[in-house]
């Protein structure tokens, strides 16, 4: 895996400090390989309202420098905090303001995923790692109690396997339950059709297109275990902002590129980009999130002084529950502060 920090062609109010060995990070927090006082979105949005854009894009290869200059001039256009990469075929530096992040395939001439992350927002990841070559995730910190978790994925291709296909949703899931943050994004290309809404079917949208096949279904199956929803199917958009890879000669088009995330009122949006031109087969697509804090903070007040569903429904244990006398709160607790 490779981490390139931004190079100093530009002011920054928190320089990054490089983690532990162990785990590559930058900024956030003290331990776990992050480096500490870096709280660049809590010091620019206080405690209200948050707007995040992630954008995920199947680059096809990002092996000469040339390609990555190009993409960032595309992107240069665009409102984007990180955007997750697929096939970026590479290794080697990168002179950028930005931070690139990078796992390299078994070969150069496949594979590998990575992320770019906006120079206003480097000091705010905690950390970056991969599960192998087509899994890779990142860390950010909203707030001191709020973290955000992006998995960026490569799917194989019909040529290869299910073995390898499992072996991904297996390190996909080890990927989500690792690190635990309170909001999680999984997004890329899982070279999948999952096609439109059936019966019963609650993890997708009523906008999706086309016929789910049997990668699909095996992607249909993981976001069932995993509670997960495909958010590019619950936002209406015209048929020609919905595909996100054409075949070479323009005649086939397929939705393969996939946002999703365990919390389906987290975005406000997700939408095809289609004027990023780099020469793949593939258009990016950018999701927006709204991180309302406040808001998140009293759901969980609410959830941690609401009874139990069964001792409402058995209002024996109820009662008994209500005659136990309360727990004297810590010092901590007083304070306003959790850890």
């Amino acid at each position: 895996m490779a981490i390139y920090p931004p190079m100093n062609n530009y002011t920054n109010r928190r320089p990054p400090v490089p983690g532990g060995p162990a785990i590559p990070g930058y900024g956030g927090d003290h331990g776990n390989g992050g480096a500490g006082g870096a709280k660049n979105l809590l010091w620019r949005f206080g405690c209200h309202l948050r707007q995040l854009d992630l954008a995920t894009f199947n680059a096809r290869t990002l092996r000469a420098d040339e390609k990555i200059l190009e993409l960032e001039e595309e992107i240069d256009k665009l409102r984007w905090n990180i955007i997750g990469l697929s096939e970026v075929r590479r290794e080697g530096s990168l002179e950028s303001g930005n931070l690139f992040y990078h796992r390299e395939g078994d070969h150069l001439s496949q594979e590998g995923v990575g992320f770019i992350v906006h120079k206003s927002l480097v000091n705010n990841v905690v950390k970056i790692g991969s599960m192998s070559t087509r899994v890779a995730y990142l860390i950010l910190r909203i707030t001191k109690r709020y973290s955000l978790k992006v998995i960026q994925v490569y799917a194989p291709t019909s040529a290869h396997p299910d073995e390898e296909v499992e072996e991904m949703y297996e390190d996909i899931s080890k990927a989500m339950h690792s690190s635990k943050t309170h909001y999680t994004v999984l997004m890329g290309d899982f070279n999948a059709k999952l096609g439109t809404r059936e019966n019963g079917e609650l993890k997708l949208g009523k906008f999706g297109v086309g016929q789910q096949n049997r990668r699909g279904q095996q992607l249909a199956d993981f976001m069932e275990k995993e509670g997960l929803f495909m958010m590019n199917s619950f936002f209406r958009k015209q048929p020609h902002r919905k595909w996100t890879w054409s075949s070479p000669d323009g005649s086939i088009k397929n939705e393969i590129d996939f946002i999703m995330t365990i919390r389906r009122q987290l975005f406000s949006d997700v939408s095809v980009i289609a004027r990023v031109k780099t020469g793949g087969d593939h258009r990016m697509i950018r999701g927006t999130l709204n991180l309302n804090v406040k808001l998140e903070r009293s759901r969980l007040m609410k959830s941690t002084l609401r009874p139990p569903r069964a001792l409402i429904q058995n209002p024996e244990n109820f009662q008994l529950e209500l005659r136990k006398p309360l727990s004297v709160p810590t010092r901590l607790q007083c304070s306003g502060r959790y850890e």
